[in-house]
């Protein structure tokens, strides 16, 4: 019995090692096919890596870029900080990429996620892969979000920022990132919304984020503006990888579609994307064509929802959400919530915001009701105090003409302020005045 326990043992290692060597000979073999040199032999990686230009000089100027680019997300209160989402996220990483890259390339993989309702993907030289909140939630699936990832990979394999960058545009976007970051930094700062369940510094990041740090011009200058030859061919070193390790073959081309109907929806807006970033008009097509992927137009469906998938990213659902409902929003907000909603694990502020929305959007007595019964699921899920249910069931009460429950809540609201010494704001002191005179 313990010899064939032994055995089985043997040859599980064995199978895990042979996965292993197959998985790291994928990489090697892409940078193989594009970077060997006539001064080694084409299928020898060791000489190559040794014989290769890592034009050492450009790398350091792109650190630099990107460090002063991630110092300025966190001033501006632009990352978004999960780390059980970034956990998560960092073994699907490892799980592309279990191995390092040589050491000549100075890439360390690691995982950032900026607050953003813009979807978007990309890396910098030194490994780091950044996500934004969009494109978390515009996904449907892990797989589509492996298939991403994949691609990001394949950008960093082939050295794809070395290839794009020129000296003088990346000194000029230190500057210029610098610059944004003072100018983002004044317009927060400017920002009044009143007494209202939303930071002024909140409802700043998603216009810093969507507007400027994430424009074509800087991102380009950091060596993330990738013509359409290298955007295709990191398409299909990921499409080849996600058919290798069977995943959906299909992933990567739903997440083409999902970027191509959000570019319609969004076209015209501080949301539009940048046709010189994702060049979304050939890039469907361009996998389908290719025969050697066997895939089938006819085959190509926006896959429902995944559950399992929207518990990992649920708190990211809500915050897209809050980026929405606080840029008045109301409407594109709720489809967020539903999906944060029906997961598994869903939050009293979650419920908070679909009220909120509800509220902005539905006026029916029935709406009303249902708005009541989210606030009292808020209550009973909070895992922190939340105030503003109670001004919130004031508002509805009101519009259900229930002005004692009207006053009860918009007086448990007052008495939170003076549980923790804060004057409560003046519209809350003012309806408890009118109610009270309206009750007498």
């Amino acid at each position: 019995m313990k010899t064939k326990f032994l055995l089985l043992t043997l040859l599980f290692v064995s199978l895990q090692s042979l996965a292993d060597n197959s998985n790291q000979d994928f990489w090697a073999k892409k940078w193989l096919k594009s970077f060997a040199s006539q001064e080694a032999n084409p299928n020898d990686y060791q000489a190559n890596i040794n014989c290769h230009n890592w034009r050492y000089e450009n790398r350091q100027l792109l650190h630099e870029a990107a460090h002063e680019y991630l110092v300025n997300l966190e001033i501006q209160n632009v990352l978004y900080t999960d780390p059980e989402l970034e956990d998560y996220l960092y073994q699907l990483v490892y799980k592309i990429h279990p191995k390092a890259f040589p050491s000549q390339q100075k890439i360390h993989l690691n995982v950032k996620i900026i607050r953003s309702l813009i979807p978007e993907a990309f890396s910098f030289t030194n490994g780091t892969i950044l996500l934004s909140t969009g494109m978390l939630t515009m996904i449907h699936s892990e797989d589509e979000l492996v298939a991403i990832l994949a691609r990001e990979i394949a950008h960093l394999t082939l050295d794809h920022n070395i290839k794009t960058y020129t000296a003088l545009q990346t000194k000029r976007t230190i500057a210029a990132i610098v610059g944004t970051g003072a100018y983002i930094a004044s317009s927060i700062n400017s920002l009044n919304k009143g007494d209202n369940y939303f930071e002024a510094d909140y409802l700043g990041s998603v216009i810093g984020a969507g507007s400027e740090l994430l424009s074509y011009g800087i991102l380009s200058a950091l060596g993330v503006g990738y013509n359409r030859s290298r955007i295709y061919k990191a398409d299909e070193i990921a499409q080849e990888w996600m058919a290798k390790n069977h995943y959906n073959p299909y992933a990567l081309v739903q997440v083409i579609r999902r970027l191509q109907f959000f570019e319609t929806r969004y076209r015209g807006t501080n949301l539009a994307l940048s046709e010189n970033r994702f060049f979304l008009r050939n890039r469907f097509e361009n996998i389908l064509e290719n025969r050697k992927h066997k895939l089938s137009p006819h085959n190509v469906k926006l896959m429902p929802t995944d559950v399992n998938y929207d518990t990992q990213i649920s708190e990211c659902l809500k915050t897209n959400s809050k980026l929405l409902v606080a840029d008045e929003v109301y409407s594109e907000a709720i489809p967020y919530l539903d999906r944060a909603i029906q997961s598994n694990w869903t939050s009293g502020e979650t419920y908070l915001l679909k009220a909120i929305a509800l509220r902005h959007t539905k006026y029916s007595k029935e709406a009303n009701l249902e708005i009541l019964s989210l606030l009292d699921k808020a209550n009973e899920n909070a895992v922190a105090e939340l105030p503003w249910i109670w001004s919130e069931k004031g508002l509805i009460h009101l519009r259900l003409k229930e002005n004692e429950e009207a006053l009860n809540a918009f007086s448990e609201f007052d008495q939170f302020y003076k549980d923790v010494q804060t004057e409560t704001p003046i519209w809350a002191q003012k309806m408890i005045v009118k109610l009270t005179q309206r009750i007498k």
